[in-house]
């Protein structure tokens, strides 16, 4: 009985929060303390059924189901492989604090209501990620997409000639701007080569020592948790001389020892660089520029207040004004402090004077319905489509032959 209440009870409390959130852009601290605290009674109950289990007794219906007790030490894995997550996502400014508390919650939920969903401990997290973040995905590319598409008529009142040449100035004024970096951006592309050869050939050693998907995870786990010194290092001119001095040693000794992988490590990591550097990095672009097109909106005065996301022009203007002492930025937006701050140094300019900030998405509901999609599906929605899209593209390769 217990997990149909606490399924009920993750409904009520999922509604709730993507309601809150997508209605005033906010996750009250209240509805996160009253999940965390159904989950920690539910818990208990689990605790004293096992308790009583195991000696044979039963108390007023409690000891007649119980769950065995290494249940307990694989939540406590899967409760800290999803607190990593979290706060992780909310250090690299993908979510802010009260999506990565809500994604908290909900793990804690998904392992009382169903202790036997695949993946967990170990994995459940990554799985509650993936069906998370990939729907949302989708809908947020199909969305821009179909914006581009439907603005496709307005092209042909384009003065091509024209466009053309301000591209080309534009491309020129950047080339200019970027050039006198050049060591920078070789040193960054060598270090990245470095730690994709890296991570490769850890992984490949923690694979004869660990089977399955704990090398991987390890991996993973390790690159997200110092991924603020990785980003200082990738920097640094020194590492990269060290690095790529590195990769010629560890290649020479794997060679003359008899490992002929290396050459393969190495054409790997080329290729991983070379997928980073250019598709990740223009598609990034293309959709970066058409989402905070459409996301961008004058800044009014009046609607300043605590969470109100400064768009990356207006905050590089605002941090150089002498008379505006603005904090730290991160992804929660401004704190009430700035808001108020801002707010009076724009009534002494008299006006928004063209300041732009985005109009963000609440991420609340996404993390709700992937949750429920981990629950109720039990598996990755990567696995449902796999099979879809590989119909989808024989059809249309039948369709183009």
């Amino acid at each position: 009985m217990t997990p149909l209440l606490y399924y009920a009870l993750f409904l009520a409390l999922g509604l709730a929060v993507s309601f809150e959130d997508w209605t005033r852009k906010k996750i009250r601290n209240r509805l996160i303390a009253a999940g965390l605290l159904a989950c920690a009674a539910g818990l208990c109950w689990f605790l004293a059924n096992s308790v009583l289990g195991y000696r044979h007794a039963q108390f007023l219906g409690a000891g007649e189901f119980y769950l065995p007790w290494p249940y307990y030490p694989k939540l406590l894995l899967h409760l800290s492989l999803s607190l990593t997550a979290a706060v992780t996502l909310w250090r690299l400014s993908v979510w802010p604090a009260g999506d990565a508390k809500f994604f908290t919650v909900c793990v804690f939920f998904v392992a009382l209501i169903d202790p036997n969903l695949p993946g967990f401990p170990s994995l459940l997290f990554l799985l509650l990620l993936i069906n998370i973040f990939v729907p949302a995905g989708l809908v947020f590319a199909a969305e821009t997409v179909l914006k581009a598409a439907w603005k496709l008529p307005d092209l042909r009142r384009v003065d091509w000639p024209t466009w053309r040449k301000a591209q080309a100035n534009w491309a020129e004024v950047r080339l200019k701007e970027v050039w006198p970096y050049r060591w920078q951006y070789l040193i960054l592309v060598i270090n990245l080569f470095a730690l994709f050869f890296a991570l490769q050939t850890l992984q490949m050693r923690f694979m004869r020592l660990l089977p399955g998907l704990w090398a991987p995870l390890l991996v993973f786990l390790a690159l997200s948790a110092g991924w603020s010194i990785v980003v200082g290092l990738l920097r640094n001119q020194t590492v990269g001389l060290l690095a790529l001095a590195g990769v010629a040693a560890w290649t020479l000794s794997d060679v003359f020892g008899g490992d002929w992988d290396a050459a393969a490590r190495l054409a790997a990591a080329g290729r991983m660089t070379l997928n980073f550097g250019m598709f990740l990095s223009l598609g990034r672009m293309l959709f970066g520029w058409l989402i905070e097109r459409d996301s961008l909106r004058e800044l009014e005065p009046e609607e300043l207040r605590l969470g109100v996301v400064l768009s990356d022009g207006t905050w590089t203007r605002l941090s150089q004004e002498k008379d505006l002492a603005m904090e730290r930025r991160c992804v929660d937006g401004l704190s009430q402090k700035d808001a108020e701050a801002l707010k009076s140094w724009l009534a002494g300019r008299g006006g928004g004077g063209g300041y732009t900030v985005y109009q963000t998405i609440p991420f609340a509901l996404w993390i709700f319905l992937g949750t429920l999609l981990t629950l109720s599906g039990r598996g990755s929605v990567v696995a449902v489509l796999a099979p879809r899209l590989e119909l989808l593209r024989s059809a249309a390769a039948r369709w183009l032959s």
